[in-house]
């Protein structure tokens, strides 16, 4: 992004931007890059942990798209570009990243070859109707103006937006607004947030979704077997032939498992008092939404998706 573009940010846009684009150089201790989504796999690492989430709002987003009769998508705050490539292999469509942070866009088209611009998503640098459908996913949230980003979210879609939100306590909200956190959780949503859209003319539905309880029990359970699957360097030989054993016997257990709860997660979320997010369709052409879905978006498709090791040259 070039100072220009920079010179009509905020200072907690701009901080969130620093912030950002140092998170998107972390490598591990092999040089690998440490994904913020799963994009390595189930129990590989080398990504942030606590995946039943991300998978879940990946999973319901893949099939509320899999809904919409459109051929192009902007995936906005879409980091490594992890979800446009999902939607370009899954449903066949022609597929872009935008990200705050330019570390993050460089990210997307080194692992994915996935076209990303750094952008505010205040000022979003497309023009009008240019994607047929826009995606923001666990974004808004940190943004200085949410309205102000929805706009821009709306200007940019000929037939739709779809966003993914999370529930949190206000008590959280307020903490992380006192303290100016960088990239924090200072707006909280609940499933009217986007209702005043409807007075524009546009059809907003809401659904809850990542269940609290299977949430917390999956964590506990992917914690477990990342642990157990860890391979360490002091092994002796057979040590280690049995730890990469673990490993494949447990990505495979947990490939299952996951595939399971990620689809279980749709009853879940709708009849339990305890979820962790929500997602919203706004739409702008009601006539796009098909009967049925253009392809097969399963729990299994979503665990499965995985990429080698990328190794970030360091640059920098």
């Amino acid at each position: 992004m070039q100072d220009q573009e920079t010179e009509g940010m905020d200072e907690y846009t701009r901080q969130t931007k620093e912030w950002l684009d140092e998170r998107f150089r972390r490598t591990t201790e092999e040089g690998v890059y440490y994904a913020h989504q799963p994009i390595y796999g189930l129990l590989l690492g080398h990504s942030e942990p606590y995946l039943f989430e991300r998978y879940v709002r990946t999973y319901q987003i893949m099939k509320t798209l899999s809904q919409i009769e459109f051929s192009s998508l902007l995936d906005v705050g879409g980091a490594e570009g992890y979800k446009a490539f999902m939607a370009k292999r899954l449903i066949g469509v022609q597929a872009e990243n935008s990200d705050l942070s330019e570390e993050a866009c460089k990210r997307a088209e080194e692992v994915f070859s996935i076209r990303s611009t750094p952008a505010d998503i205040h000022s979003l640098p497309f023009k009008n109707d240019k994607f047929d459908v826009v995606l923001c996913s666990e974004t808004l949230e940190h943004v200085t103006d949410w309205h102000k980003a929805v706009d821009e979210l709306l200007r940019v879609a000929r037939k739709a937006v779809v966003i993914t939100v999370p529930c949190e306590s206000q008590e959280i909200i307020d903490q992380n607004f006192k303290e100016k956190t960088p990239h924090g959780h200072i707006h909280r949503f609940d499933q009217d947030s986007l209702g005043f859209l409807e007075s524009q003319g546009l059809q907003v539905t809401a659904k809850r979704i990542v269940d609290s309880s299977l949430n917390d029990r999956v964590n506990s359970l992917e914690l477990t077997l990342r642990e157990a699957c860890e391979t360490k360097e002091h092994q002796n030989i057979h040590a280690r032939i049995r730890s990469l054993a673990l490993v494949a016997l447990g990505n495979l257990a947990g490939k299952i498992i996951m595939s399971h709860m990620v689809s279980k997660d749709e009853k879940e979320s709708q009849q339990g008092k305890r979820y962790n997010a929500i997602l919203f369709t706004v739409l702008k052409d009601k006539s796009c939404i098909m009967a049925r879905q253009s392809c097969k978006v399963s729990g299994s498709k979503i665990v499965n998706l995985a990429v080698p090791f990328h190794y970030l040259k360091k640059s920098f």
